[in-house]
């Protein structure tokens, strides 16, 4: 059978176990739009600290994505979670978060200043930002499914992942950031409010996310032999 009927049932799969996840606590869909509104609105609040501020928005924008890869990562493990979890949503991910995101900006201070005298820096720097992309893309997923802590370990165990899985897991990817790419000035063009924009897209990113969530979990847990022995022999 063709690899691609094979690797199109895992992913229609893993999209339908993202789909019923969500269908459990199906307020999550809200989080993605209210989380973005609380990053604007801590930036807002934090504006005119100076130099404090850039500390105290990076702590909160973290601490608010970890909150969220915490709700996501309970949702592709076909947990239902609940509004009350959000208090303790913050801390299980936190310093992970931290520590990945001081490491990216370790490497980027650092060359920054070794390539400050080099025509070609914006060029350079530019690859690098690429590479990170392409490189780290499941680092959220692995925070949340292998529970990594440092940044080394975090950065370490998601290129070894990308490595082994890159065509598995990019063709989906792209398809879906081409999907946000095309559709969101459709949207907006239809005239669509910024509110209800803002939600249906949180919505549709929210479904993305679990669905990387339950893909990053399956790619994981087997190898290509495996997935084309399970996903052959299904109907």
């Amino acid at each position: 059978m063709s690899v691609l009927v094979v690797y199109g049932r895992l992913y229609a799969a893993c999209i339908g176990r993202a789909a019923r996840s969500i269908r459990k606590s199906p307020w999550t869909l809200l989080l993605p739009a209210v989380y973005l509104a609380a990053i604007v609105l801590a930036g807002r609040l934090l504006g005119g600290l100076g130099l404090l501020a850039g500390i105290l928005s990076t702590l909160a924008v973290s601490a608010l994505f970890a909150s969220y890869l915490y709700f996501v990562g309970e949702l592709a493990a076909d947990a239902r979670v609940h509004v009350a979890e959000v208090g303790r949503s913050f801390a299980p991910y936190f310093w992970a978060t931290v520590n990945l995101g001081f490491v990216v900006w370790i490497v980027e201070l650092l060359l920054g200043f070794a390539l400050a005298r080099n025509p070609q820096a914006a060029v350079l720097l530019a690859i690098v930002h690429f590479a990170e992309f392409v490189l780290l893309n499941a680092a959220a997923e692995v925070i949340y499914t292998r529970h990594t802590y440092g940044g080394l370990a975090t950065v370490q165990r998601t290129i070894a992942f990308i490595h082994e899985n890159w065509i598995e897991w990019f063709i989906p990817n792209l398809a879906l950031g081409a999907a946000f790419y095309y559709g969101l000035p459709a949207l907006a063009a239809a005239g669509v409010p910024d509110l209800v924009l803002g939600i249906v897209v949180g919505a549709v990113f929210h479904l993305a996310m679990v669905f990387r969530g339950v893909l990053f979990a399956e790619l994981d847990s087997s190898a290509h032999r495996q997935r084309m022995f399970k996903y052959r022999s299904q109907s």
